[in-house]
């Protein structure tokens, strides 16, 4: 199951999208992020899908070049003032290597962050050693939900078997090692 697949069988991660307002200068989309209070132009910032916050609610589209959104059989006007999200970017590394972890693993692992208040998109940094085609080795996740550091080691095996296993070491000093074959 590819990535994209998964990700549609997950609860809404926490911290998965970026929010904020839009405003129209100088003949380009401006977006102010609710969080950090940066700008940057709306173009930069997504690769085209978009929610906007309308009638109470979060709709999605594909953002057209002259301003407009389409929904699934209208297009709408961008205007001063809207509220707007959209999904953040994993890194390629951590990307990847969620892809490679089997769907049993990739699941129960999603659910081991979620119990400790992290989400799939808190990745601060990924070594991915299967990029290299190691067969065994090691990789190394560090994320960040901004109350407490996770930094996970992923031993792993590929070829013959496939076997996964997690040391989880939290900035409380708390740790968990767990198994997953499969």
């Amino acid at each position: 199951m590819s990535l994209r697949q998964r990700l549609t069988y997950l609860k809404e991660q926490k911290r998965a999208y970026i929010q904020g307002t839009l405003e129209y200068v100088n003949e380009q989309w401006v977006f102010f992020d609710e969080e950090s209070e940066e700008a940057a132009l709306l173009e930069d910032m997504t690769d085209g899908e978009i929610e906007v916050f309308r009638f109470g609610k979060w709709i999605g589209g594909k953002m057209g070049k002259d301003g407009t959104i389409l929904f699934s059989t209208q297009y709408y006007a961008l205007k001063n003032g809207d509220i707007v999200r959209f999904r953040r970017h994993l890194p390629y590394a951590y990307e990847q290597w969620l892809q490679s972890l089997s769907d049993k693993t990739f699941f129960y692992y999603i659910q081991l962050l979620n119990e400790h208040d992290f989400s799939l998109y808190d990745c601060l940094y990924c070594y991915n050693g299967l990029l290299f085609g190691t067969e065994i080795g090691v990789n190394f996740i560090i994320y960040d939900n901004n109350e407490q550091i996770a930094n996970v080691q992923h031993y792993y095996e590929r070829g013959s078997s496939h076997k996964d296993r997690f040391e989880i070491t939290f900035s409380t000093g708390n740790r968990f090692v767990c198994t997953q074959i499969g």
